[in-house]
């Protein structure tokens, strides 16, 4: 530890500082004494004349070296000398009046020169002291003429610039300089000429191997004794490590920034999915809470919003529209059923494209205006003027998913006259979300009206089911009292049993079909599987339906000339084709024409059956296999039965590896049913 004395200064510095005043004062002394021996040395040619001429360089040599003190030190020595010697020797009792003059004039002389000499010293260390400050500055401190001619050139500008004194000093301050800043330095020199105060600055400069490096400048004037400017002084610190650290705080700043935005947006996406999938789940009106929902996302998600779903046959409906100025809806509503009208032109709508692929489609504006600059032309007038009117600018478009499978899209889309931005990846992810929200509110509209189909269905089967089985019932119920009362006679008896027994009968089919389901759907229906010739099966079953024909006075005609060898269970084959036999009979109103076709087709063997008959509605054709299905499930239909005679017949044709389809052009059109089963060889594989 240091002790300090009352000045605040060290011991060590104090004794340093005493050796170096006694150091000054022997000089003073010293050189007080070489005068004496010069003068006593030039008595004889002197004699007591000029008693003084050595003295002065004395004293001024002491006053340069060591300041006042020594000087005044030397004044008194060498006045001492002079009057003992020379102006009031022992020989002369009273000095004169010129004598005592001069020595007042010498002492004077004496004082003032130790008075410059003191400045004088203080001016040599002060600047001594400047120069090891600036030598030991980290900053770079340069001197310039008003030319730009570097006059001074400090270690610290050697370090930051890479030359060295020798090479810089004497050499254009556009040394290190970048080529783009030239203006500046001219700046620079015209305000310090000019006497204006220079504001410190940040700016680039260059370094002896080329690179460049961030510096802050401060310019200061440099003035001769006059006070004229001569020069300019420049600090120049190296500022890099700085501006680092000022980069990283500011990208933690930003960082911190978009991560305080992203939290928030992510809220805010959160609080809107939440207020979408509390608005869908609300109604299993899927189509009235999604115009809601719709509305809900705009603006948000874009300026206006398109849904297109497909209906339970397949077909595309336009469900959902909504734009941020409603009286702009009405164009959308026009345009996407003008688009959907022209089969040839709904490309520029991207929905085939999201229908087909699955996958989100994301459009920018450059890639919207080259989308309808390819298809202007084909589009007409009317469908431009809706484009025109709605102005879209960018689109993104999201399928809508139910089991895996694309039922619709949702799409958004920006415009010219409000939003006119592209979409980006944020963008995609909530209105990705927003569609499996959507998706799953389809979802579960259908699987609804789905359970209610099917409670319905089962409703309407078990009140068929009873209409059925009451029916046979009855008729048997009444014929067995007339029986029992005993007074038919024997014609009317025999017509009695062949009713009750034909009833039974009917009512024995019926409940051979329930168990066929049943067994059906628990997987315990068997097969007798052997080599037959399905033409065969085919004209047994027109046999046994040709008694019904002729009834009806329905002609049947079978073209199965060839043997088509298969392999399969003969009595369930045989119940599949009397099933669509009687179908065709059943629905086929008198006169009309019922036709069986057997032909071997790529490998498989073929049976057609087409009537004449009523035919199949349009909307009803998906679900005609369908178990308890009916086109007509009423009380006051004109045909009986439950229902299940086509879904038997597609289950007993997949068990036999083979497949069947309908086909009708509509009501009043007849039907075709084609069995396609394969063939003995196939079969065997």
């Amino acid at each position: 530890m240091f002790f300090t004395n009352h000045l605040g200064r060290t011991p060590k510095s104090v004794t340093t500082q005493i050796r170096v005043q006694v150091r000054r004062i022997a000089f003073a002394i010293a050189c007080v004494i070489a005068a004496a021996v010069v003068r006593i040395m030039l008595d004889p040619w002197l004699g007591r004349s000029v008693p003084y001429l050595t003295f002065y360089p004395a004293v001024a040599l002491s006053a340069w070296y060591g300041g006042f003190a020594p000087g005044a030190l030397a004044t008194a020595l060498s006045a001492a000398v002079a009057v003992l010697r020379y102006i009031s020797p022992p020989s002369v009792a009273i000095p004169s009046t010129a004598d005592l003059i001069s020595l007042a004039l010498f002492t004077i002389n004496g004082v003032l020169l130790s008075s410059i000499g003191k400045r004088m010293l203080g001016a040599e260390v002060d600047q001594q002291r400047f120069a090891a400050i600036v030598e030991s500055s980290n900053d770079a401190i340069i001197a310039k003429s008003l030319e730009g001619i570097v006059t001074a050139w400090n270690a610290g500008a050697e370090r930051l610039f890479g030359y060295s004194a020798t090479e810089a000093v004497g050499r254009s301050i556009m040394l290190i300089i970048p080529e783009d800043r030239t203006g500046e330095e001219a700046r620079v020199i015209g305000s310090v000429r000019a006497d204006r105060r220079v504001e410190p600055f940040e700016t680039v400069r260059r370094r002896k191997d080329g690179t460049l490096v961030d510096v802050w400048v401060t310019i200061s004037p440099i003035r001769d004794f006059a006070g004229s400017i001569i020069g300019a002084s420049t600090f120049a610190s190296d500022i890099t490590e700085r501006k680092r650290i000022q980069q990283m705080r500011e990208e933690l700043i930003e960082r911190e920034r978009l991560a305080h935005d992203d939290a928030v947006a992510a809220r805010d996406r959160l609080a809107f999915l939440a207020e979408v999938g509390a608005l869908l789940t609300s109604s299993l009106d899927y189509e009235q809470t999604l115009d809601r929902a719709v509305h809900l996302a705009l603006p948000r998600l874009g300026d206006y919003c398109n849904v297109v779903v497909q209906d339970e046959d397949g077909q595309l409906r336009h469900v959902a529209w909504g734009h941020v100025a409603r009286e702009k809806e009405p164009i959308i509503r026009a345009l996407t059923e003008r688009l959907f009208s022209h089969p040839s032109s709904r490309a520029i709508t991207f929905t085939d494209a999201i229908m087909k692929s699955g996958r989100t489609t994301v459009v920018s504006h450059a890639q919207v205006q080259a989308a309808a600059a390819r298809q202007i032309g084909e589009l007409d007038a009317e469908l431009v003027r809706l484009g025109m009117d709605l102005k879209p600018y960018a689109y993104i478009g999201a399928p809508l998913r139910v089991r895996g499978r694309v039922v619709g899209v949702m799409s958004f889309g920006t415009t010219e006259d409000h939003s006119r931005r592209d979409y980006v990846p944020t963008d995609v992810e909530l209105v990705e979300e927003f569609a499996r929200r959507v998706s799953v509110a389809i979802e579960n509209a259908r699987l609804f009206r789905h359970a209610d189909e099917l409670n319905r269905l089962k409703d309407e089967f078990l009140a068929t089911l009873s209409h059925e089985l009451r029916t046979p019932l009855n008729a048997v119920l009444g014929w067995s009292r007339m029986l029992g009362s005993g007074h038919l006679d024997l014609e009317r008896t025999t017509k009695a049993v062949e009713a009750i027994e034909r009833n039974a009968q009917a009512q024995s089919k019926i409940v051979d079909d329930i168990l066929d389901v049943a067994r059906g759907m628990s997987g315990n229906l068997k097969l007798d599987i052997r080599p037959l010739d399905l033409s065969d099966v085919a004209h047994r079953a027109v046999d046994a339906i040709t008694p019904a024909a002729i009834a009806k006075k329905i002609h049947v005609d079978v073209q199965a000339r060839e043997p088509v060898p298969i392999s399969g269970d003969p009595e369930r084959l045989q119940q599949v084709v009397w099933n669509l036999l009687s179908n065709a009979v059943k629905f086929t109103p008198p006169g009309g024409r019922v036709a069986v076709h057997v032909l071997a087709v790529d490998g498989l063997g073929e049976l057609q059956v087409t009537d004449t008959g009523v035919g199949i509605p349009q909307s009803f054709l998906p679900y005609v296999f369908d178990k308890f299905r009916q086109a007509d499930a009423s009380f006051t239909r004109q045909h009986g039965g439950l229902g299940l005679g086509l879904a038997i017949a597609r289950h007993l044709i997949e068990l036999h590896g083979g497949s069947i389809e309908a086909r009708s052009a509509g009501a009043g059109a007849g039907a075709t049913f084609v069995v396609r089963l394969p063939s003995s060889a196939q079969a065997a594989v």
